[in-house]
């Protein structure tokens, strides 16, 4: 399974002015070769890297990898589609490889225009550094420099399970486990509605403070949002695999534009809500812990009677079964659902596990 690991460098003055160096040269360079892959109408990797190394390494200070590296990202950049041509930031991300960069202990062996340096980083995950396999790339962000760099793990081998744990993705709450956990959205939800309360005013002034100010806030709301999304993740992979369970999560790709649309303040909740980063973080972590993860679908499962699977009736929070009198949370309800169909796929011939009793 490759992942994507996040490295800080710990640069001195001088290291922090070849890397910023090295990042402008390389985007110059990149929009040079834009420039002649557009005017020759030639996007293929090979014919580019023919018409126009040996000239980009003569009018650069790039070494001869990154020069190789600049003709890919140019190439990558035209496969979206080729009817317009590429330009490229000053200060945008550039692409390493392992004959460019090498790591070892606490240090990182990089190649700038001044030749290669060896600058300290901090990883909080240095237990995937043995793993590292493929390209790394450099960015350059609120003044500081990181590795985003790919590793390789190995896969573990996933039990074939009964039982699942089913997870119910909402507004109110972000994830309520079957299991009786409830992952509460009112802190974060007050959390953005301060942070939208602060860009308001800040544009409202327009003054050159409050535009620092607000380069400065930049990406802060979605940084908060992301920790929570990782710290639910974890918490549910990790309660899966201690009770020996599988994870069943729903399917909810589409729900933004088939939800019945309400008022402002609800269409700025559905646009903000991450679930398909929470799910895309726990379809990882189980790969990692080998626990086993299944995609169901979402259709009727907070309406359904989770006791006799007849339909009840849902009114936000709470449901009612008038067929078997069951009242309970509607999220709790729908979890339930969401476990004993992640059973039913994982094992067809129960699927009288997720059907009810006909009444003439």
């Amino acid at each position: 399974m490759k992942l994507t690991l996040k490295i800080k460098l710990l640069p001195s003055d001088a290291q922090a002015l070849y890397l910023l160096n090295t990042i402008k040269e390389a985007n110059s360079a990149c929009n040079a070769i834009s420039e002649i892959a557009w005017s020759n109408r030639v996007f293929q990797q090979f014919k580019l890297h023919g018409i126009c190394y040996y000239g980009i390494k003569d009018s650069f200070s790039l070494s001869s990898q990154v020069v190789v590296r600049c003709i890919s990202k140019v190439v990558d950049s035209y496969k979206i589609d080729k009817k317009s041509k590429r330009s490229f930031h000053p200060l945008g991300a550039i692409a390493y490889d392992s004959r460019i960069i090498s790591y070892k202990k606490d240090l990182v062996s990089i190649s700038t225009i001044d030749g290669r340096v060896k600058i300290p980083f901090i990883c909080h995950n240095t237990k995937y550094i043995p793993y590292i396999k493929g390209e790394a790339d450099l960015v350059y962000k609120k003044d500081k420099f990181y590795l985003f760099q790919t590793v390789e793990i190995p896969d573990v081998e996933i039990e074939d399970i009964e039982e699942f744990i089913g997870v119910d993705f909402g507004l109110t709450d972000i994830a309520v486990t079957s299991d009786g956990a409830k992952h509460s959205a009112e802190w974060l939800n007050q959390y953005r509605e301060k942070r939208q309360n602060i860009r308001s005013s800040l544009q409202r002034k327009g003054t050159r403070g409050a535009r620092r100010l607000l380069k400065r806030l930049k990406g802060k709301e979605k940084t908060t949002a992301t920790i929570i999304n990782h710290t639910i993740s974890k918490s549910i992979v990790e309660s899966a695999k201690s009770q020996g369970k599988g994870i069943a999560i729903e399917d909810l790709t589409g729900i933004r534009f088939t939800s019945k649309r309400r008022s402002k303040k609800f269409r700025i909740k559905l646009g903000r809500w991450g679930f398909h980063q929470l799910r895309c973080f726990l379809e990882y972590k189980s790969k990692l812990n080998g626990v086993k993860l299944i995609v169901v679908d979402p259709a009727y499962t907070s309406k359904t009677c989770s006791c006799c699977r007849h339909i009840g009736k849902r009114n936000n929070k709470s449901f009612k079964c008038e067929n078997c009198g069951n009242d309970i949370d509607s999220d709790v309800n729908a979890s339930i659902n969401i476990a004993t169909l992640g059973a039913v796929i994982s094992q067809p011939e129960k699927s009288e596990m997720y059907s009810c009793a006909v009444h003439f």
